[in-house]
């Protein structure tokens, strides 16, 4: 159930860098600006899980000294600092909660990187050719999530050969469908597909791999709007 509610926010979350080539972006925004205030709006969220234990302390600390601040006031005046505090208290339980759902193992020692890759790897397609970022973005979209899922719902595994397969055809389908050629589509998902099966991290490396693979194959370009 974890690893489901992790692909689904990851689906979400990646459906977000498809925005610009489907939709036209608020002035002064563009994609160059959309894309590096989400790569700093990653750092940032990375960095608050890496120093996360610091914060947690830091926070415990605040809430303590609201508890004996509110203590400090007569009955009337306490009930609604009393409110602001247990609302601070739901919030970090909220967000410990989210994090403990979103970030694998390794990622509770070294930060929420699978968001900050995705976004690196986002960026790094955008600087090849922005008008065949579309195929990286859909590649980091889809491939890793429907690899994942169906492995799970199938094969009752984390990943699979079999799961690789599905993603390849649900991803070569989608390529068809937007315009490629059937030889385009099916070498840049098999690519895109060895590149998340063998990868470290391929959040950073799938959208490059389909990028590049796209425009070197002379693919259909989809710019953003």
């Amino acid at each position: 159930m974890k690893e489901i509610y992790r692909k689904i926010v990851h689906l979400g979350l990646s459906s977000l860098l498809i925005c610009p080539f489907i939709l036209h972006l608020p002035e002064p925004l563009d994609i160059r600006v959309y894309y590096s205030l989400g790569l700093l709006a990653a750092a940032l969220i990375n960095s608050a899980v890496v120093r996360r234990s610091k914060l947690r302390v830091e926070l415990e600390n605040f809430s303590s000294e609201l508890h004996k601040f509110v203590d400090s006031f007569g009955e009337k005046t306490r009930m609604p600092l009393a409110v602001i505090e247990e609302a601070i208290d739901e919030f970090h339980g909220f967000i410990e909660r989210q994090l403990s759902l979103l970030e694998r193992d390794y990622e509770k020692r070294e930060g929420y990187v699978g968001l900050l890759y995705g976004m690196i790897g986002a960026v790094i397609s955008l600087l090849v050719d922005p008008c065949h970022t579309f195929y990286g973005i859909t590649a980091l979209a889809v491939v890793d999530t429907v690899a994942s899922i169906s492995s799970m719902a199938i094969w009752h595994r984390g990943k699979s050969l079999g799961g690789e397969a599905v993603a390849f055809l649900v991803y070569a389908s989608l390529l068809v469908v937007s315009g490629s050629s059937a030889l385009q589509a099916i070498v840049v998902s098999l690519l895109a597909v060895v590149s998340e099966y063998f990868s470290p991290e391929d959040n950073l490396t799938v959208p490059v791999v389909a990028t590049t693979t796209a425009m070197l194959l002379g693919a259909p370009p989809h710019c953003p709007l």
